[in-house]
């Protein structure tokens, strides 16, 4: 542990050492007051924001350390560079009410999943074995034909639009962090940022309480094997996955709300754990939030499939709550609980030899928020059951995460 908090602290002194000495001679004030931690480049970064060109660049990184139970004690370290550039065409070229999206992700290092040996990553920005490298991520426009129907198209992931929340990305573990998870384990229904696919979406703002939205992605088969993002192509064996989500923001008590509904229908060729063929996957999913006093959010969420057959993790359900200012004096800082329950199939059990039966994932965190661009959170993550066979000892997995804005 000492090592990859060592490489931690390091990183964070050289980036914040940069970002001072490029303060001395800003004119942006105080770095600990600023929205960007490189402040308004000397007028450059308002000048381009003013004509519709908007840069941004943020930096995460996580350390952690199984310390107790898995498969083996570890510790490692993992980075992601968030780079692009918004774009206002209204401003630009005239479009009314038109913007792009352009990004691009680079990950690094490693992660402590394979010591754990469960279903969900304990460290959220690991991209997993192929995908620590640089990928090319968001090509997207989105325009609104009226002030109430909007279209959105391009290359992007289904979590920008669809089955996420603000509230899940505070957590250090995938089982909170993104998309609900049960959709993407085994056979994906659906991809996630940072890997992008060809895509339509439509949103209908009835309300300021109710919207709809409509997608249709590209499946691919071989989603993994185009990590870099570049392969453009829509391959004959590719199928299309349809999402559709119903948003209600109400206020319930006086107090703000959100509910969530959606269902997933994926057209593709799929593997059964028997060996047999399927052409086609669907999956329910649904979330809740609810403000019961100031600054104290709750939030439950789910996602069910009656194909044990095709899906790894057929129910999973999830819960959290996120305390802002909970220390006196510290009013922007944010305290975190999370737990998730994931059921595995039996059939996917069998298909591997094993009698599984369920993996579960506490959190508690504390979100330090040092600057408005600066962050540092240390969490502790108890697994109990990894991979479901009760062969392995439950976990605990210590880690600190940092984010920064540029």
């Amino acid at each position: 542990m000492k090592t990859k908090t060592t490489s931690l602290l390091l990183t964070s002194a050289f980036i914040a050492s940069s970002c001072l000495t490029f303060a001395e001679s800003d004119d942006s004030g105080s770095i600990f007051e600023r929205e960007r931690l490189t402040g308004d480049w000397g007028g450059v970064r308002q000048d381009l924001e003013e004509s519709g060109i908007t840069p941004f660049l943020y930096y995460d990184a996580i350390v952690g350390a199984n310390v107790s139970g898995g498969i083996r004690n570890d510790e490692e370290f993992t980075g992601q560079v968030y780079a692009g550039l918004d774009l206002d065409f209204e401003k630009l070229f005239g479009w009314e009410a038109t913007t792009m999206k352009l990004s691009v992700v680079d990950r690094h290092g490693d992660s402590v999943s394979d010591d754990v040996g469960g279903i969900y990553d304990p460290m959220t920005i690991y991209g997993g074995p192929d995908g620590q490298k640089t990928i090319l991520y968001q090509i997207a426009i989105d325009t609104y034909l009226n002030d109430r129907l909007s279209f959105k198209f391009g290359r992007d992931s289904q979590d920008s639009d669809f089955a996420n929340d603000d509230l899940y990305r505070y957590s250090l573990s995938t089982s909170i962090n993104g998309p609900i998870r049960a959709m993407m384990l085994n056979q994906p229904q659906i991809v996630s940022f940072p890997l992008a696919v060809w895509h339509a979406r439509v949103k209908y703002e009835q309300s300021e309480e109710h919207t709809f939205k409509f997608g249709a992605y590209q499946n691919r088969e071989d989603i993994w094997d185009n990590i870099p993002g570049t392969d453009f192509g829509w391959d004959s064996d590719d199928g299309v996955t349809f999402m559709a989500q119903y948003d209600w923001t109400p206020t319930i008590y006086d107090r703000p709300a959100q509910l969530y509904v959606g269902v997933v229908h994926a057209e593709v060729d799929y593997t059964k754990f028997d060996g047999g063929d399927a052409n086609n996957s669907h999956r329910i999913y649904g979330h809740f939030d609810f403000q019961p006093m100031e600054n104290l959010t709750l939030f439950a969420f789910g996602a069910y499939t009656d194909q044990d057959d095709l899906a790894m993790t057929p129910l999973q359900v999830s819960a959290g709550a996120n305390y802002k200012g909970l220390i006196p004096g510290r009013e922007d800082d944010r305290t975190m609980a999370f737990v998730t329950y994931g059921e595995l199939s039996d059939d996917y059990g069998d298909s591997i030899g094993e009698d599984l039966d369920y993996e579960m994932v506490y959190e508690l965190g504390h979100r330090i928020q040092l600057a408005p661009a600066f962050y540092i959170q240390p969490a502790v993550q108890y697994i109990q059951n990894p991979g479901g066979t009760g062969d392995i000892d439950d976990a605990v997995v210590l880690g600190a995460w940092i984010g920064m804005a540029f």
